[in-house]
């Protein structure tokens, strides 16, 4: 079967229509297929085939009992296929790590996690003779497909601390941004690599924020000398990255971005009326997305320039319409053609993640759909949890495999298996 490859045109264009899991099984005939698949080039053209969706992660919260380290174990990811309809728990999914984990972003099939119960460490004493207690998590930045892994600490650089306070590290998931570059962009590196991008309360001023900076080029930390006026509160677990551009929800009708190569920020209106509600942000075509919704459709708005923040709607959704047209959902249609503002606090779909023309979203009490504004298909996901307690509340975090490798560098800590992952 080694012919098969000698005309290398013909066999990137066939390989590179499988899926990253017949990739896997087609890396097992020969060392020559091995070496074709594993070649970065042909995963350039493979990963920018296979852009959409093909799962979500949800990060749940555990019941678990009271106690220190109980604290740290009450989040929890769970795995759904959008294109086979499985579903994985915390458990499978992250078996190949070290430690449990808690996932906090997803970037061009490589996951950004940490590690679940930190380790405490004894610094300097205090000024009154006491010593100071530290709390140290790891940070893991893995790809499932291939189970390679690299992990490094979220608070040194040199001999300064950087990031985040101790008594605020227990919610640094919560804050940082992540950005996996496949192919590479700097001008000296086509390699792949990765940035992290923190944001926390300014410790010099008052109602501002500050920004540190991980890079696995250079593999430290630094701060930021950008810092920014506002005093809007950062909504929790709602943070996406579009190339270079980092961008966090607030609880007002206004996101905070920030241009981590230029390690410039600013504060940017959120499309449509402020009583619409904003469902989340969403990453397509290489730009930014936006979605609302109110009680009669949802809008997906486009943001394509951060000079002038202008956004444009892309797509809208009738409810009442989409709903009709798709027998799974006609038993909405009562509520939906009541339209009751005065009484109605919402109709049982909630957009849930946007990614690649594909909106993904729930209708309650247990069912996950995907709709795809390019074949405009609607598809159903089973689900082997109960989605109406948690999933509405957390965030959804898309996902699309790959086997591009994370450019792990001799020295990192590390490691890695070829086969059997997600």
């Amino acid at each position: 079967m080694s012919d098969f490859l000698r005309n290398r045109d013909i066999a990137t264009e066939i390989l590179s229509r499988l899926s990253t899991k017949e990739l896997g099984s087609a890396r097992c005939v020969s060392k020559a297929w091995d070496s074709f698949i594993s070649d970065p080039a042909f995963l350039r053209i493979h990963s920018q085939r296979w852009t959409c969706p093909s799962a979500l992660f949800f990060v749940i919260r555990e019941r678990s009992g009271a106690g220190f380290r109980s604290y740290f174990h009450l989040k929890k990811a769970i795995y759904i296929g959008l294109h086979d309809s499985s579903s994985k728990g915390q458990e499978s999914l992250f078996r190949f790590l070290p430690e449990r984990v808690v996932l906090m972003a997803s970037s061009n099939g490589i996951l950004c996690c940490r590690g679940l119960v930190p380790s405490v460490r004894i610094k300097n004493c205090d000024p009154d003779g006491e010593p100071r207690l530290e709390l140290h998590f790891m940070i893991y930045v893995c790809n499932p497909a291939t189970r390679e892994w690299v992990a490094f600490e979220p608070l040194r650089t040199g001999n300064s601390s950087v990031a985040f306070e101790p008594v605020r590290i227990s919610s640094v998931a919560q804050y940082f941004g992540f950005t996996f570059y496949p192919n590479g962009f700097l001008a000296n590196t086509t390699k792949p690599f990765f940035k992290l991008v923190g944001i926390q309360n300014s410790k010099t001023l008052s109602n501002s924020y500050s920004f540190v900076i991980y890079s696995s080029v250079t593999k430290e930390w630094k701060t930021s000398e950008e810092v920014l006026c506002c005093d809007y509160t950062i909504n929790q677990n709602k943070v996406i990255s579009v190339g270079h551009m980092f961008h966090w929800l607030t609880m007002a009708h206004y996101m905070i971005t920030f241009d981590v190569e230029k390690e410039l920020s600013a504060v940017i209106k959120l499309p449509g009326p402020e009583l619409e509600s904003v469902e989340c942000l969403g990453n397509s075509e290489g730009y930014l997305h936006c979605v609302t919704a109110n009680l009669t459709e949802i809008q997906v708005w486009i943001l394509k320039d951060y000079c002038k923040p202008e956004w444009t709607l892309k797509h809208k959704l009738d409810l009442v319409e989409f709903c009709r047209g798709h027998t799974e959902l006609n038993h909405l249609l009562p509520r939906l053609e009541r339209r009751e503002p005065e009484t109605d606090t919402g109709v049982n779909l909630v957009a849930l993640a946007f990614h690649e023309e594909i909106l993904c979203m729930l209708v309650k009490p247990e069912k996950l759909i995907s709709y795809s504004f390019n074949t405009r298909k609607l598809s159903s996901h089973c689900t082997a949890f109960a989605v109406d307690d948690y999933f509405q509340r957390y965030p959804a975090i898309p996902y699309s495999d790959s086997l591009t490798s994370i450019n792990v560098s001799e020295g990192d800590q590390t490691s890695g298996a070829n086969s059997n992952g997600i």
